[in-house]
């Protein structure tokens, strides 16, 4: 994802979907990016299903318990600090779980730069706590990944839900294929309806 990629998809979402202009703001939006590697997965896990402002709020806490944040500093640190910073017991056990395989080499982020996106997202869901919604935002956020469009995402649901003047939220089978002709750019539509909805 960069403005050139952002430019061009503009043009191809206006020109499926002239809704869209509502939804095309005048000034630069901040693109939704995260680090590659455990650093983002682990700024991921934290803001599943929790407001962006109490992710913002937790992440820092977190990551200030780190120099680096990294999967070796990560499996150092005491889980009572970890519950104190603000992440729940399950997404402690979930980061651990994903430092564990990459410290020991089971895993390794940078082989997802070489996969397509289905195996991408198929080698990050083996994990455990690794669903569709942060295997998606990790393609997209992380990889940067100009096609990716987490179906999952309740404010991207809310975003479509006005775009196309539904009266309730769309369904996933739905929010598939309401994006169906925003191919190859449903990244930059997950943006554009993300900066609108925040």
């Amino acid at each position: 994802m960069n403005q050139q990629i952002l430019n061009k998809g503009i043009r191809h979402l206006l020109s499926v979907e002239p809704n869209f202009t509502h939804f095309v703001p005048d000034h630069q939006i901040d693109f939704f990016l995260r680090p590659k590697g455990f650093e983002g997965i682990c700024a991921l896990v934290i803001e599943q299903q929790i407001s962006v402002k109490a992710a913002e709020s937790i992440k820092k806490r977190v990551f200030n318990l780190m120099e680096n944040v990294n999967a070796k500093n990560f499996l150092q640190l005491d889980r009572n600090l970890l519950r104190e910073a603000g992440i729940s017991r399950p997404k402690i056990n979930y980061l651990a779980g994903v430092a564990e395989q990459e410290s020991t080499g089971q895993f390794n982020f940078d082989d997802l730069e070489t996969m397509s996106d289905e195996e991408a997202r198929k080698s990050l869901e083996k994990m455990k706590g690794i669903g569709s919604w942060t295997a998606d935002c990790y393609l997209m956020a992380c990889l940067g990944r100009q096609d990716i469009w987490p179906v999952g995402d309740i404010g991207l649901q809310e975003g479509v839900r006005r775009l196309k003047d539904l009266k309730e939220r769309p369904n996933v089978e739905d929010m598939t294929c309401l994006a169906r002709e925003w191919r190859p750019f449903r990244s930059v539509a997950a943006n554009l309806l993300w900066a609108d909805y925040d």
